[in-house]
């Protein structure tokens, strides 16, 4: 469980943002071959599910404080 923190503790979820729009951009470039969108896709999917857990991380982090307030 340590490890899971210590991972969640070095993403960083603007930056993941941040390169997801990036890959949104490169995706619909004309000149994206097919090899490269397959890349960009599986890298945008992956980045995507690492911000979901890391937000559902937070969300639990929340419902804990409030709950103990």
């Amino acid at each position: 469980m340590a490890e899971s923190k210590k991972k969640n503790e070095e993403f960083n979820i603007e930056t993941a943002l941040a390169r997801l729009e990036e890959i949104n951009g490169e995706l619909t470039k004309s000149g994206t071959t097919l090899k490269d969108s397959m890349a960009l896709y599986k890298e945008g999917v992956e980045l995507a599910e690492k911000c979901k857990e890391n937000l559902e991380g937070v969300e639990k982090e929340i419902q804990i404080l409030n709950e103990n307030d």
